[in-house]
């Protein structure tokens, strides 16, 4: 068993290695010159990646048929669709890309079961174990029935009784043993939260490429809970959630504003052309404008620009605006040109995002001095035809939440409210 053990650790050390070598190839040739054309098996399947060694992060996922190379690899997290890519880079190992961020998944493929890594290439040695069967399994086990119901809403405490307490609102789905849900803070959402309650333990996990979530908590009833809150390969916090239908977070709108002193916005930064782009610019000349703080490597982001996309496609043609400042957390300026790049294509993004920042670094603070601070991304800045600022909205609620078309109702008056003052 320690021999088997040892060449497995063998095999995955050459998978590595390997990737580098072909990784400007879109497939790897045989001893003959031939493509490789193997694929993974056209099923549903259930994959772990292990937060810490007692802790897997589970999520299931399907696969599609081989077009140009690549297997269509679906990662489901409740409603959402991550429409990730799985491509053979050799004979029996795979490398499965995610759109819109660079992490990836790199495993070898025994015939059975994907065993390796999820690598994270702008933190150093980031790595976590990875394994995938084709299997139709829970997410998380199923031991016995639900103890109680806890659909809707809860009160959250997360990081109780710290410094750095702060609170949340909680939304489940309960639907038999199955739970689905989001946690919702004053600087955004946990997107959408799939998992299991069996007996007295609740265990919901989300993976959508970038971030890595998994909550899990003892339901002491129906009115209180307490547990674990498990992100990536370190941070752990506790929280504590009550059941409470009125409590309400604070205003969005409030939470970021212009310091005194300061009566506008302004920036100048690069495209990824070179060319720099201001508020000055002609194509933003007596046009109501929408500014959005950004990263290619946050998740609300993703949300808020595929939002903001639909909008600026409605209403460019009566005159309203859309730039991204796009603040990247790269080891270097070319990587994060490559990130910033990516997020354009996979998301499509038809307004200009300009290079604010490039580094982990964060130089939001000082490149957009006029705001109090920038304690979300994202962050949004609407301003009317002659460009002061009407609202500043402090993160985003994505369509994980039951709150999403609330607030698509609500910011379409507001949007329309500064087109028609210009006109």
């Amino acid at each position: 068993m320690k021999l088997l053990k040892h060449l497995t650790w063998v095999k995955l050390f050459f998978i590595s290695f390997l990737a580098v070598l072909t990784a400007c190839k879109s497939s790897v040739e045989d001893s003959e010159g031939s493509a490789v054309k193997s694929q993974l098996p056209l099923k549903s399947g259930r994959a772990t990646i292990m937060l810490n060694d007692s802790t897997p992060l589970a999520f299931t996922f399907t696969v599609d048929s081989l077009k140009d190379g690549a297997q269509p690899f679906v990662i489901k997290n409740a409603a959402e669709r991550v429409a990730a890519e799985a491509r053979f880079i050799s004979t029996d190992s795979v490398k499965i890309t995610l759109p819109v961020f660079a992490n990836y998944l790199l495993a070898y493929w025994d015939g059975e079961t994907l065993q390796g890594h999820y690598h994270n290439p702008d933190a150093e040695n980031y790595q976590l174990p990875f394994t995938a069967s084709f299997t139709e399994a829970a997410r998380y086990p199923l031991d016995s029935p639900a103890c109680c119901s806890i659909n809707e809403k809860w009160r959250v405490r997360l990081s109780p009784n710290t410094e750095g307490e702060d609170p949340a609102i909680a939304y489940f789905e309960q639907t038999g043993e199955k739970v689905t849900g989001t946690f919702l803070t004053e600087t955004g959402d946990y997107r959408y939260l799939e998992g299991s309650f069996s007996g007295n333990q609740l265990q919901l996990s989300a993976f959508d490429g970038a971030h890595l979530f998994f909550f899990s908590a003892q339901v002491q009833s129906s009115q209180q809970m307490e547990g674990h809150f498990y992100s990536g390969r370190s941070y752990h916090t506790t929280w504590q959630a009550f059941r409470d239908d009125d409590f309400e977070l604070a205003d969005p709108d409030t939470l970021t504003y212009l310091k005194a002193g300061y009566s506008e916005m302004a920036f100048a930064f690069p495209t990824l052309k070179g060319d720099t782009l201001s508020l000055d610019d002609e194509r933003f000349n007596n046009k109501p404008v929408i500014i959005q703080i950004m990263g290619s490597w946050c998740p609300n982001c993703m949300d808020e620009t595929r939002y903001l996309t639909e909008v600026y496609r409605q209403y460019k043609s009566q005159g309203l605006e859309v730039v991204g400042l796009t603040f990247e957390r790269a080891r270097d300026q070319s990587s994060a040109e490559k990130r910033a790049q990516k997020m354009i294509t996979d998301l499509e993004i038809p307004y200009p995002v300009l290079m604010a920042g490039y580094t982990r670094e964060d130089k939001a603070a000082e490149a957009l001095p006029m705001l109090n601070h920038i304690m979300s991304y994202p962050t949004t800045i609407y301003l009317d035809a002659n460009h002061q600022v009407q609202k500043i909205h402090t993160g985003f609620s994505g369509p994980g939440t039951p709150v999403y078309e609330s607030f698509v109702e609500i910011n379409t008056l507001f949007i329309e409210k500064l087109i028609n003052a210009k006109n």
